[in-house]
């Protein structure tokens, strides 16, 4: 029986149980929130009789109740709380497989805090940028393998930078193959706006850089309706995905065509990925450490307009 926890049980934190009780692993499932709120819902989530046949499912105040080996754990927290949960969990269990969410940490000591717990621990983390577990993107990097990557772009209006843009950077480092990014420049709008989280600070405007030999664009239109909408140009193609439309279409080599698609929902995806890191050693996420670089640079850039840069110290309220 794999032992499996999530900590955070808010609206992310049950987006992950719904998808953990439909893994075809055999599973134990805690649940660990200090809000009794949060608890609360969960545990009207397994008594609802919408909710069919679940296994067993445990629901604990403090990480002190888990048990002493996690074969999983899902940190469905804010940023401001992710190191100090990771620190509590090495304290009470042997953890294999970690999957954290983003934006991984505000201040750029906790990433090499946690890289020194997940390597000390010998645990395999990973954090949840899920867009290289979407069919449409593993499917178009298969399709393009022998077509270099030359500009990669991301726009649409009002959307936070700081929340999300390392969404699209990791999908950057997928598609070029690639994970160092360089050159990047940030240029965000004056105003700092108020996150939809209690305490975080958001920012809209235009984040660019270059992985491998493939420039990027991530922008955030202030004031627009626009749908975020990819643009990818090849050596031999131009590929245009509306993933709000479930829409791809396909200029060049040989013709122009187009597809639709369908993006999996969380709930869909974390019982997938559960079943890939309990049935082997990996999974379709990304690794802590191609992630963190990803994440410091995106670190500094928001910390220069919204927190505090002192040297190689960086310091931001996002999440």
């Amino acid at each position: 029986m794999n032992q499996v926890a999530i900590i955070g049980a808010g609206q992310l934190g049950r987006r992950h149980l719904q998808g953990l009780v439909k893994s075809t692993e055999l599973l134990t499932i805690h649940v660990v929130d200090p809000f009794e709120a949060s608890r609360r819902a969960v545990e009207d989530f397994i008594a609802s009789p919408d909710s069919g046949s679940l296994p067993a499912i445990h629901v604990h105040a403090t990480p002190d109740a888990l048990p002493a080996k996690l074969d999983l754990v899902i940190v469905a927290t804010t940023a401001s709380q992710r190191l100090d949960v990771i620190e509590q969990l090495v304290r009470v269990a042997k953890i294999r497989h970690l999957v954290l969410e983003k934006f991984l940490f505000n201040d750029s000591e906790q990433y090499k805090r946690a890289a020194s717990l997940i390597a000390e621990h010998g645990i395999a983390a990973w954090v949840n940028t899920p867009r290289r577990h979407f069919s449409v993107y593993r499917e178009l990097r298969e399709q393009t393998r022998d077509d270099q990557l030359l500009q990669f772009t991301v726009d649409g209006g009002d959307w936070g930078l700081c929340c999300n843009s390392v969404h699209f950077v990791d999908l950057v480092q997928f598609l070029a193959g690639e994970t160092e990014l360089r050159a990047l420049e940030a240029r965000f709008d004056a105003d700092v706006m108020a996150s939809k989280r209690d305490g975080y600070v958001e920012l809209t405007g235009e984040i660019a850089g270059e992985v491998g030999a493939t420039r990027f664009t991530v922008r955030s239109i202030r004031g627009s309706t626009k749908p975020i909408t990819v643009t990818l140009h090849y050596g031999r193609q131009t590929v245009l995905i509306a993933e709000g439309a479930g829409q791809l279409w396909r200029f060049g080599q040989g013709g122009d065509d187009a597809s639709t698609f369908r993006l999996p929902y969380q709930s869909e995806m974390t019982g997938v990925i559960a079943s890939q890191l309990l049935s082997g050693n990996g999974c379709d996420l990304t690794p802590y450490a191609d992630s963190v670089a990803a994440h410091l640079p995106l670190l500094f850039a928001f910390a220069a307009c919204a927190g505090i840069v002192a040297g190689d110290h960086a310091q931001c309220a996002i999440t």
